[in-house]
Order: C-alpha cells, then sequence, then structure tokens
C-alpha cells in the first residue's frame, strides 16, 4: 500500500513512523528544506535556537512511539524545575517548580488557598475530559454523550474561564498566572470556555521535561526512525493538489510530477488540505493567537533569568483588547526561553540564546501567503510595517523590563506572523480559537465525501502542542490501517 504523508511536522513524522510499522510503502513530504514544521532550528555564529515549542509536557506519548517500534528513546527527557519564572509589574518575582511546596513559599497564606483551589479544579477537568478528548480518537455521538452524562456538567458549560477563576478566589498576581493557559491553545484568556483550565493541570501537575539536546533533535531522532523503518523523506517538496477521481485521491501532484498513491495523510492545516483537494474552506472567523519572535544571540550572562521565563505587562487585559482588534498588543506579555542555561552548548562561553516571543494577531481573512498549491499571496504593506514595528517594540519592550539586549546582541533573527503562514493558516498557530465549549473541540480525521484522506496535525483531533499533534498523527494512520485492512 502506497501512502504519501504531506506535511513532516511532528503530526506527520509520527503517522510516517506508524504507517510504516503497519506495512505501508510510506513517502513523506515537506515544502522546508528540513523536517520539523513548527519545531524548527536556527544556528548561527556558534548559537542554536528551537524556533518553536522548547519543552515537553505528556512525555509518554514521545516515549510510545519509539517503544512500539522496539526501539530506545534516543534522547533524555529531564523534569524541569523550576518550570517557568515570573516576572510581575509590581516587580515581584515568583518561581513555579514541578514541587508544590517550593511553589506555594512564593505565595501568601490567601494566594496558596487560591492557587490549590485552582489546582484542584484543573486537575478534575483535565481526568474528566482525558479519556475521551486526548486519550482516544475523536469521539462519535455515542462517546460524547457518556462524556456528557458522566462529567459534562463539571466541565462548566456556558461559564467563561475567568468567572471560573473569580469563583475560585484566584485574583491578583494568580489571574494572569492561570489565565495565560488559555494562550496554549491559541485561545484569548478572557473569552475562553472555562473548560481550558484544565491545561493548567497538565504543566502544573503533571509535570514538563526539557529534552536533551533541545526540541529539534527529537525532530531529528523521529525523521531517523522513520528511515530506519523505509519512509522515504522528501524535504523541499511542494504539493501543488490532491488529484481526486470518484471520491479517491489517486495521486499528489508536485512540481517535478505526480505521485501515485493508495492512501494519504495530510498533516498540515485542515483549511489546507481541503483547498488542495480542490474543496472550498470554511471561513474562520476567529484564528487563534499568532506571534512576533525575536532570536537574539547575546554577549554576557543574566543571573536574573531562568531558564524559561514570563513577564506580565501592567494591563493583561489591554493586551487582549489589542489583539482583538488585529493590532499588536502596544504593551505585550514577554516569553523569554534561553535554553544554554540548561545546556551550555547551546551558546559560546559567556553568551546566552534568547528565544523572546509576544502575541500577535493572525493574518487578515484572505491573506493566502504560505499556503499550499502555488496560491498567489496578497501583499499588504500596512500589515508589513506593523509587524516590523512590533518587532522593534520586542526589544523594547525587553529594555523596560531591565533586559536591554542593545549593544549585546552578537546574531539576531525576527518571525512574525507572515512567516509563520508558511506553517499554518494565516499564521494562527493553533487553528482556530476556542470561543466556547463546543469550539475546544477539533474534527475528526477524515473528509466526508473522500474514502482515502485522513487529516492529522493541530488543527484536528485532539489538537495542537506537541503531545496532541504526535497522537494525531497516530490516531490517523491507525485509522487508515485498519479501514483500509477491513
Amino acid at each position: 500500500m502506497r501512502v504519501a504523508v504531506v506535511g513532516a511536522g511532528f503530526a506527520g513524522l509520527a503517522a510516517a513512523i506508524d504507517l510504516a510499522r503497519g506495512g505501508a510503502a510510506v513517502t513523506l513530504l515537506e515544502r522546508a528544506p528540513e523536517v520539523g514544521g513548527k519545531a524548527g532550528e536556527w544556528r548561527a555564529g556558534g548559537f542554536r535556537f528551537d524556533v518553536g515549542p522548547s519543552v515537553f509536557t505528556l512525555p509518554d506519548v514521545v516515549e510510545a512511539i519509539f517503544r512500539d517500534a522496539g526501539r530506545e528513546r534516543p534522547f533524555g527527557l529531564e523534569p524541569l524545575s523550576p518550570i517557568c519564572r515570573y516576572v510581575f509589574p509590581s516587580g515581584r518575582v515568583w518561581d513555579v517548580h514541578r514541587e508544590l511546596e517550593p511553589t506555594l513559599a512564593g505565595l501568601d497564606a490567601d494566594e496558596q488557598r487560591a492557587y490549590l483551589r485552582a489546582l484542584g479544579a484543573a486537575r478534575r477537568l483535565y481526568e474528566d475530559a482525558a479519556p475521551t478528548f486526548v486519550r482516544g480518537p475523536a469521539p462519535g455521538l455515542l462517546r460524547l454523550a457518556a462524556y456528557g452524562v458522566r462529567a459534562g456538567w463539571r466541565a462548566q458549560p456556558g461559564r467563561t474561564l475567568p468567572g471560573l477563576l473569580a469563583s475560585l478566589g484566584v485574583r491578583g498576581d494568580l489571574l494572569p498566572f492561570f489565565l495565560r493557559f488559555a494562550t496554549y491553545f491559541g485561545g484569548d484568556p478572557y473569552r475562553a470556555p472555562a473548560v481550558l483550565h484544565n491545561i493548567a493541570w497538565v504543566e502544573l501537575g503533571l509535570g514538563v521535561s526539557l529534552p536533551v539536546g533541545g526540541v529539534h533533535g527529537v525532530v531529528r531522532a523521529l525523521r531517523e526512525l522513520a528511515e530506519e523503518l523505509g519512509v522515504e523523506v522528501r524535504t523541499g517538496a511542494e504539493v501543488e493538489r490532491l488529484s481526486e477521481r470518484a471520491g479517491r485521491v489517486r495521486g499528489v501532484a508536485l512540481a517535478d510530477g505526480e505521485l501515485e498513491v493508495d492512501a494519504v495523510v495530510a498533516a498540515v492545516d485542515r483549511r489546507w488540505a481541503l483547498r488542495l483537494l480542490g474543496r472550498p474552506a470554511p471561513a474562520r472567523r476567529f484564528p487563534s493567537l499568532s506571534g512576533t519572535v525575536a532570536l537574539l544571540g547575546v554577549r554576557g550572562e543574566t543571573p536574573a533569568l531562568a531558564p524559561h521565563n514570563v513577564f506580565f505587562p501592567p494591563d493583561y487585559a489591554r493586551e487582549f483588547d489589542d489583539l482583538r482588534a488585529g493590532r499588536h498588543p502596544s504593551d505585550p506579555t514577554l516569553y523569554l526561553h534561553a535554553s544554554s542555561k540548561g545546556d551550555p552548548a547551546d551558546a559560546p562561553a559567556g553568551h546566552e540564546n534568547w528565544f523572546v516571543m509576544a502575541n500577535a494577531p493572525a493574518l487578515p481573512p484572505g491573506d493566502d501567503r504560505g499556503a499550499p498549491g502555488r496560491l498567489p499571496g496578497r501583499r499588504d504593506a500596512a500589515r508589513e510595517a506593523a509587524d516590523a514595528a512590533a518587532a522593534r517594540r520586542l526589544r523594547s519592550t525587553l529594555a523596560a523590563r531591565g533586559l536591554d539586549p542593545a549593544g549585546r546582541i552578537v546574531v539576531e533573527r525576527d518571525l512574525g506572523p507572515a512567516d509563520l503562514a508558511r506553517m499554518g493558516d494565516r499564521g494562527a498557530i493553533y487553528g482556530p480559537m476556542p470561543q466556547g465549549l463546543l469550539s475546544t473541540l477539533r474534527p475528526g480525521p477524515t473528509i466526508r465525501g473522500v474514502a482515502n484522506v485522513w487529516l492529522a496535525g493541530g488543527t484536528v483531533h485532539p489538537g495542537g502542542g506537541i503531545p496532541l499533534a504526535l497522537l494525531s498523527g497516530r490516531y490517523a494512520a491507525a485509522d487508515l490501517l485498519h479501514r483500509l485492512a477491513r
């Protein structure tokens, strides 16, 4: 059986590995020069940067891929503690640890009680939802109904995340701290459904792991496993369309010819998969957040920084007012990761590698930059000027928070929504924005009317982020093998 996997991010790599183990002849097609999708890498001047995610949650998911293939995991996964350092406008610095006791030590008595209530609520939400919405294929009506009867009322239907947190007594510095977890799913924290509070348990309760050699090292290990299993990996392979006849895709059209196939896994944005099939893609009225990123190799060491840091602005709500209006925030929250603080090989001696990211609005409707199939992109001079201004503002915000990089920069690179649009529709990192309880559900892996195409990636079940993308690839491969075997 000849299967093409389109897109070599985490979902595509996982699908290709499982399909090859199942006996398929797999060709993995990636338009970029390297595999990895959003989990890319940049090296310059002796510095190494992960250009995207930097840590793992639910590490058992990636471990299972190697174990099921009869291999030992070829990279280390070290539990991370402290998980992150949070810096508030008041000057307060709070280190959140894997362990509960040192985390609570940074809070007063009222905050400790609110933190424990919020953590307990997040755990209940996650443990209720995970069997149906994470640890299994896309649920049908019966499984959804069973979840609704068993635990649906505890998902706080009709309540927003701020409303849930208010009922738990979360206020002050703890409020932006817990609200921010909704952005891990691409959500607006002030409009997100209460159920997204479950994400806090994944990080704070289940913990975070740091891959030795960086996240892109995991990408390389997955590619090596895929090739060992016989997967043909083609990079620089732009897919122009999926050739469909009588409800089946017979070929994958590339710039240099057509690849005949028996089935396809499209591990790309769902809207892009529909466009490759020549089908209308439904309008995405509310895309998830995009980002402004600066990769900065800097001289000197910064003792005030932990490996992972978040700097909150004085007015967190205003940041999302700006984003809703399609503007770059005037005073954004900053996430700063310096992997060299854990792995000195990522920067020359006496230097640090800073990955700095701020939330940004996705590209406006109709902007096709980055879409597959060689569709024409629309240049928007005003938007490009706004993106450039956001990159400058990111640096000035760093300076305002006591981390002025001026005079210290050795290498630098900026990325914005237009760059991220090469990896997702309109540069939206997580596909559609969750605006209500039902909108947190992601579509299943199949497309009505096309018998041999399966979908994977962050815009389908179970959602975005490394472990969920890996699971989506595995679910798509399992369903494909099962159905075609029948």
